[in-house]
């Protein structure tokens, strides 16, 4: 698994959620997820939207994203001076 829509699946499988699901207990949009997963290329979601899909997937983010870097670089707000994300 080396792109992020390939572990967010992975996770929705181990964790028994179809994207309508997973948007409801991420509190997104009903489609947000789908969304995610039907975007072409790489989908960059913001960073809120990320943490919330990881909490409710139950995962650390290190494990939901293989760019987890990038991903913070692009949306610094989402980190706390501590390196923590905030909700």
């Amino acid at each position: 698994m080396d792109d992020f829509k390939a572990r967010l699946r992975f996770f929705m499988r181990e964790n028994g959620f179809n994207p309508t699901s997973l948007s409801k207990k991420a509190q997104l949009n009903a489609t947000a997820v789908r969304d995610i997963l039907e975007h072409d290329g790489t989908p960059n979601p913001r960073i809120d939207t990320f943490v919330k899909l990881c909490r409710a997937l139950g995962v650390k983010p290190s494990q939901l994203s293989p760019d987890l870097e990038k991903l913070c670089v692009a949306h610094p707000a989402g980190k706390t001076d501590e390196g923590k994300y905030q909700s």
